[in-house]
């Protein structure tokens, strides 16, 4: 036979001068809710966002970069100054320089700012020094 609780009697019982309803309802004794298994490393809701940003804006800037790069390469190809091939892979190193820089971008800008005019100096600030840094360190690489 099942019991349902739902229509269980209900009595009013005083306390500190106001009446309050009390189920009759029977409570389970020592009863410990379970905690919910960890994992880690622990990561709260925020650090994921901010990856998930990162990675979106970084496959952004890869398009956008190597998409541009390519554009002007076909120019070079077209001209017989560069080959096909030479093409595709400087626009490829240089998309994903643009990559590193976008995801780096916005990273910095959804850690140290809400957004709007700072938001944007931070944006152009870090995008910049990173595409320098990255150019930098691949020109050094070529004259090697």
């Amino acid at each position: 036979m099942e019991t349902s609780y739902m229509n269980q009697p209900q009595a009013a019982v005083p306390v500190n001068g106001a009446v309050q309803q009390v189920s009759a309802m029977p409570v389970q004794a020592n009863y410990v809710p379970a905690a919910p298994a960890r994992t880690y490393p622990v990561q709260s809701a925020s650090s994921s966002t901010t990856v998930s940003r990162a990675v979106s804006a970084g496959f952004f800037g890869f398009v956008v970069v190597s998409t541009g790069v390519m554009g002007a390469n076909l120019n070079k190809v077209a001209n017989g100054k560069m080959s096909v091939g030479q093409a595709l892979g400087d626009s490829v190193v240089k998309g994903a320089s643009g990559a590193v820089a976008a995801a780096s971008a916005s990273t910095a800008t959804n850690t140290l700012t809400s957004g709007g005019v700072a938001g944007l100096a931070v944006t152009l600030a870090t995008a910049t020094g990173v595409s320098y840094l990255i150019n930098r360190l691949y020109s050094k690489g070529e004259s090697l």
